[in-house]
């Protein structure tokens, strides 16, 4: 099996740990805080933007959680599985972090291990060293932050995180927005939202955190890597900043703990395998329990005082959206579910950032809709005059396979048929996989909202006309 070494570098005056790079089958280097290096560099100038005006200041085991978080980013998106993973897919991963205080760190190596091996399916190793420098959020003592809140709501731009803060604004509280978007395929649907979400609520006023992470590729003889696109170890990084965030708010009343929202549908949150063949990148654990659960032992570890909770683990979707203050309204802004919001394809599929309307979110999205009896039509024309999707599941015929065997604008309405059609026919198949999927705190509970959420997805696949 491959050895691949990742190594983060914080400041021109940081040499490294000096690793044995001749072990690795790779080692790769990269840089922050150092404006020498323009490639393998970890960028953070728009999260630090945002924190500078809300002045936010994170706590020093804030700001070595951003350097873990971004080393684990830019191994899981520059290491091919395909190339570097003997089965296509487990590799072998070694990390040298440079952190404020590395014995707290090393102590919660076999913990980190866990959790990410967990979260991405790869093996993992962790070395931490001392740093020589800090991520600089600002050049000048900033003020004290007036930004009330003991709690942050992380805010994809989805309807998911959407509903998740109104839930908390019509409750009275002010979260802080924690964002993340890799492109501005999502980022312009995640600001729309929070804009929609300042418009309702002025008095509360929540803000957004920008969080936008910027990893460049590592280049070999002289041209970038293809990178890897399973993106499995995401999630880290966005709960690392909100970790960081949270940090920088100002200490609770005694007794009290912060609170880090990461609202999920339960559904999505078990995210089984469709079909046998549906593994890997399809299968990912982005808010599984037991992953949550992994992630606030390291917080506790790391004396974060902060507590993860998803408010929805277990509703599906269309409860969430039946039951919030005002369904319409969610359902008037443009939240984006979809997994594709962007195509090259534009000739065939019409140009515009907008739902493809045919992928699993898309069609769970479609089904939330429908269970809270909203409109969800492809005639009402968007603000810059597309429809809303893509791909009308109600009205096309859609493939499941092209001519020359490739996926088809079918495949994800046809893999939701054969779980539904297994789950119906064999009555201990979803008890089984759900407990496969990782160890769970109400297995009963978990499985209910699996099966309310399947039925809301039959729901639309019953109007789905597909053939082969």
């Amino acid at each position: 099996m491959a050895h691949i070494g990742i190594e983060l570098r914080v400041g021109p005056q940081d040499t490294g740990a000096g690793a044995d790079t001749a072990s690795f089958t790779r080692f790769h280097t990269f840089y922050t805080e150092d404006p020498a290096h323009k490639i393998n560099r970890v960028s953070f100038s728009k999260l630090l933007k945002s924190l500078r005006r809300l002045h936010l200041l994170p706590t020093a085991a804030g700001l070595d959680f951003l350097n873990v978080a971004a080393t684990v980013y830019a191994a899981d998106t520059c290491v091919e599985r395909h190339r570097y993973a003997a089965d296509s897919w487990t590799r072998q991963l070694h990390l040298f972090i440079p952190v404020s205080d590395p014995s707290l760190w090393q102590a919660q190596e076999a913990l980190l291990a866990e959790t990410l091996s967990f979260l991405t399916g790869d093996l993992w190793q962790l070395t931490f060293r001392a740093s020589s420098a800090s991520i600089t959020v600002a050049k000048r003592v900033m003020p004290p932050t007036t930004y009330a809140t003991d709690t942050i709501c992380l805010f994809s731009g989805g309807m998911d995180s959407f509903l998740g803060a109104m839930q908390l604004l019509e409750t009275g509280k002010r979260p802080l927005l924690v964002g993340h978007a890799k492109s501005s395929d999502v980022s312009e649907f995640r600001n729309k939202a929070a804009g929609a979400l300042n418009g309702r609520y002025p008095t509360l006023n929540p803000q957004l955190v920008e969080a936008y992470v910027r990893v460049g590729k590592p280049q070999e003889n002289g041209k970038a890597v293809a990178g890897e696109n399973t993106e499995r170890g995401r999630s880290f990084l966005f709960l690392a900043l909100g970790a960081a965030c949270a940090s920088a708010l100002p200490p609770p009343a005694t007794g009290q703990r912060k609170q880090l929202h990461i609202p999920e549908n339960g559904f999505i949150t078990l995210n089984l395998p469709l079909t046998p063949l549906r593994l890997g990148a399809y299968s990912t654990r982005t808010t599984h329990p037991y992953y949550l659960s992994l992630m606030q032992r390291l917080f506790d570890a790391l004396q974060l005082d902060t507590t993860i909770t998803n408010p929805f683990e277990f509703k599906t979707k269309g409860e969430m959206l039946r039951e919030s203050a005002d369904p319409a309204f969610v359902a008037s802004v443009d939240t984006m579910s979809c997994s594709r919001p962007a195509t090259r394809n534009a000739n065939t599929e019409g140009a515009g950032k907008r739902h493809c309307g045919r992928c699993v979110p898309c069609i769970i999205r479609r089904a939330a809709l429908k269970k809270a009896g909203l409109p969800d039509t492809n005639t009402h024309l968007r603000a810059d005059g597309h429809p809303p999707y893509r791909t009308d599941i109600y009205h096309e015929t859609l493939h499941v396979s092209t001519g020359d065997n490739s996926p088809g604008k079918g495949e994800h309405a046809m893999s939701l048929r054969y779980l539904s059609q297994r789950a119906r026919t064999k009555p201990n198949f979803l008890p089984a996989a759900i407990r496969l999927t990782g160890p769970l705190s109400d297995p009963d509970a978990s499985l209910a909202v699996y099966k309310r959420g399947l039925a809301e997805v039959e729901a639309v696949l019953r109007q789905v006309r597909l053939i082969d």
